[in-house]
């Protein structure tokens, strides 16, 4: 049509590498989470498994993963905040050989477990963010680099990094800013196959 402006073909061509290299990256982020996101850390006397990975919701699992020196075996749901997250933080193992009466009683309910984890794995947790955002930037360059081969392009890695790292950085600011952990109250601890999730 006259008048009309028509983009050049290589424009055409990079915009597309572009928008292919920023979802690249974000599924790259996505799928490294779900792979590599857990780790263990120590909390107070428990060893606990730390997770985040994409969910359909928000939400937040606990638990205790073996019966062992008082601790009773058991898991715990709910729908903790916004966004499609999922946080988890199960109780593997303990340091040492023997548990106190206090630590013991802060496993003895959903509510009090997930305010004993919050209180106490406050460097636990800056830990495990440190070195999930580095599986989240490696993931997204790694999505970024299916495209960097075609042409030789390395900025493709930094771009799907950076887009991987950024959509991440979103929903755990949707997380954090939503999340109530009131939502454990009145919970039970079920057997560890089925999940308590409060509605």
């Amino acid at each position: 049509m006259e008048g009309s402006a028509i983009a050049p073909p290589k424009q055409v061509a990079r915009q597309g590498y572009l928008i292919v290299t920023v979802l690249l990256g974000i599924a790259g982020s996505l799928i490294a989470m779900a792979g590599f996101g857990a780790h263990e850390y120590r909390v107070g006397p428990f060893l606990v498994d730390m997770n985040v990975k994409p969910a359909t919701e928000g939400k937040t699992a606990i638990g205790i993963e073996f019966a062992q020196l008082g601790l009773k075996a058991g898991t715990a749901e709910a729908k903790t905040h916004s966004g499609f997250l999922e946080i988890e933080g199960t109780i593997t193992g303990i340091v040492g050989t023997s548990l106190t009466p206090e630590a013991i009683a802060a496993t003895r309910d959903p509510a009090t477990l997930a305010k004993f984890m919050q209180s106490e794995g406050k460097t636990a947790m800056r830990k495990y963010l440190l070195r999930l955002g580095l599986v989240v930037l490696g993931g997204g360059a790694a999505g970024g680099a299916a495209i960097a081969l075609i042409g030789l392009k390395t900025r493709r890695l930094f771009q799907g990094a950076i887009a991987g790292v950024l959509v991440v950085a979103v929903l755990g600011l949707i997380a954090w800013q939503t999340y109530d952990l009131s939502k454990f109250n009145g919970l039970n601890f079920r057997p560890p196959t089925v999940a308590s999730t409060n509605r």
